[in-house]
């Protein structure tokens, strides 16, 4: 015992003598004369002083003294650490004498920013030098540290940063210790394999970096710890919930665990913009609008995946709420032209949040319903409000409505493939649903023409619903007197297409520029008819009819379309 501390004693008075070396060597660059050129002036730390007229005081210190306090203050951990690796003394004491050690530089970097920037700066890096390698080699190569401590130190270390930082107003020093937390959390994931406490540490440090954003402080180190964190998670979600398994050199983790970061990581970001958001109405940034996205993204898919699936209906319902509370965010609080921006982003995410949420709670058999029915309320909403969004909303809800109804398949067999029989009440569902949204939309009096063009949508719908409709019942009727051979039925479908194209031609003469377009929609559907079926299937009867319908709709349909009578334009659009 006597001999370990004499080695010991040996390498402590080894180190202290080159430390009093490198003092030395420093305080005599502190005091060498310094050489200035009125020419070329020297910039310095501080302002210079003069003890009589023109006559230069004393120069003030520059960069290599400070870089060689800096070495010096590395030299100090690399004596902590041989101390460490000498065993005569707990490594644990040790440790915290070096931890409190990396603060103290911390401190000495806040005070030094009023009077030299680079040597703020330069004393923040030497403490995270000081930490970093620290904490790597405490958990890693000597094995006493556990990572959970680890990670609490990490979140110490950012937080007394901040806290240092705050009042002064100081930029460089959460800089500098956020990059070095970041960095050094995610090289101690890749070394130890262990995914949750330094996930943990991540979203916390994201979670600090969002409060001080909202009080109005360092919003522009957003961007780092939501990455970290974004990855973080997405490396969880990924090693944790695969179809392989879990790798052999990670540990399992339970499926509460896996759900809870995944969760904890969209309640950071959406309760940070919400409150930027909804409670100062600041303006949201390219940065919030990517990072909700991400976050709910990964909040959703791990969450699925971890619970096998058990987890959908919560989160249908939690996403029900959240589109409710951004249609209120649209409609009420974000109502001014001021927030427009923010309007739209809300009611973007409103629409994309009330979809997610109707297929993962509902059945497809109330998934179309509960569709319809939104499409119907987003059109009658536009009515009250004029909102740009709602209007598009109600088209949106109509397309997700048909692409789970069983109407594309009933319309694509009724116009280009076998006919089938009578249509199922999803098809019924969808045609009444179309008949509202336009009835509803169109009758408002628009102030710029093109926005009749967001009723576009459910009139092609309808006009397509009648056409397949219409097929269906020439073919039931003519089925027990002709025999419909494929050439009479492709003739059948063109003069039903024609016909639906020259509806639409003629009523749009009353400025409804909308069925002009739905127009144009059936003269496009025709041709690709026309060269894929009547040609292929048709006989020289059935061709002539057909191009003779084909060729009247092309002369006819520019003629109806330009000619619009003023005189019944205003009751139309009553």
């Amino acid at each position: 015992m006597t001999q370990a501390f004499d080695g010991i004693a040996s390498d402590v008075e080894h180190l202290t003598e080159q430390v009093r070396d490198l003092e030395r060597r420093v305080a005599a660059l502190e005091h060498q004369p310094g050489e200035h050129t009125p020419s070329q002036p020297e910039f310095t730390t501080s302002t210079m002083q003069q003890v009589g007229p023109g006559v230069p005081a004393e120069m003030p210190t520059g960069a290599v003294p400070v870089v060689g306090k800096a070495v010096l203050g590395i030299a100090g951990a690399y004596l902590l650490r041989a101390v460490a690796e000498s065993g005569g003394i707990p490594r644990l004491p040790i440790l915290i004498v070096a931890i409190v050690y990396a603060g103290l530089w911390l401190v000495w970097a806040v005070r030094s920013h009023a009077r030299d920037h680079f040597a703020s700066l330069t004393y923040g890096i030497t403490a995270a030098l000081i930490l970093s390698p620290l904490l790597w080699e405490s958990t890693v190569r000597f094995r006493f540290l556990p990572l959970f401590d680890t990670a609490i130190v990490l979140v110490a270390f950012l937080a007394f940063a901040f806290g240092l930082s705050w009042r002064r107003g100081l930029e460089v020093i959460p800089w500098v210790a956020t990059l070095a937390v970041v960095i050094t959390a995610w090289a101690l994931i890749i070394a130890t394999h262990d995914l949750v406490p330094l996930t943990a540490a991540l979203l916390a440090v994201a979670l600090a970096t969002e409060v001080t954003a909202s009080l109005g402080h360092w919003r522009s180190l957003r961007a780092i710890p939501a990455i970290a964190a974004d990855l973080a998670v997405l490396l969880l979600i990924y090693l944790m919930t695969s179809v392989a398994g879990v790798p052999e050199e990670y540990s399992s983790i339970s499926p509460t665990t896996i759900i809870l970061l995944c969760v904890a990581l969209l309640a950071i970001y959406g309760g940070s913009i919400g409150i930027r958001s909804f409670g100062f109405r600041h303006r949201i940034t390219i940065f919030e609008i990517v990072q909700v996205v991400a976050a709910f993204v990964l909040a959703m898919f791990g969450t699925i995946r971890a619970s096998t699936g058990s987890a959908a209906p919560a989160l249908g319902i939690f996403f029900l709420l959240l589109a409710a509370v951004c249609y209120w965010g649209a409609l009420s609080r974000f109502a001014a032209e001021a927030h427009t921006r923010n309007r739209r982003i809300c009611a973007t995410w409103a629409a994309v949040l009330l979809l997610a949420g109707s297929f993962l709670l509902f059945s497809t058999n109330l998934q179309l319903p509960f569709l319809c029915v939104a499409a119907v309320a987003a059109a009658f909403m536009y009515t009250l409000t004029r909102k740009l969004s709602l209007g598009i909303h109600a088209s949106f809800y109509l397309a997700a409505a048909t692409a789970v109804s069983p109407l594309p398949i009933y319309a694509g067999n009724a116009l280009a493939g076998t006919v089938p029989a009578a249509p199922s009440w999803g098809v019924w569902i969808i045609a009444a649903s179309s008949v509202l949204c336009y009835a509803i939309g169109s009758r408002v009096a628009e102030d710029h023409a093109s926005r009749r063009l967001l009723w576009a949508a459910p009139a092609i719908l309808v006009g397509f619903v009648a056409a397949a409709l219409a097929v269906v019942a020439i073919v039931s009727i003519a089925a027990d007197r002709v025999e419909l051979n494929a050439s009479r039925l492709s003739m059948i479908r063109t003069v039903v297409n024609c016909q639906l194209a020259l509806a639409f031609g003629f009523l749009s003469r009353w400025r409804r520029i909308e069925l002009g377009w739905a127009a144009h929609a059936a003269v496009a559907f025709g041709t690709v008819k026309l060269l894929f079926e009547d040609l292929r299937f048709g006989n020289a009867a059935s061709l002539v009819v057909s191009l003779l319908f084909y060729g009247l709709i092309l002369i006819l349909l520019p003629r109806l379309t330009r000619g619009r009578p003023d005189r019944s334009s205003s009751c139309s659009v009553q």
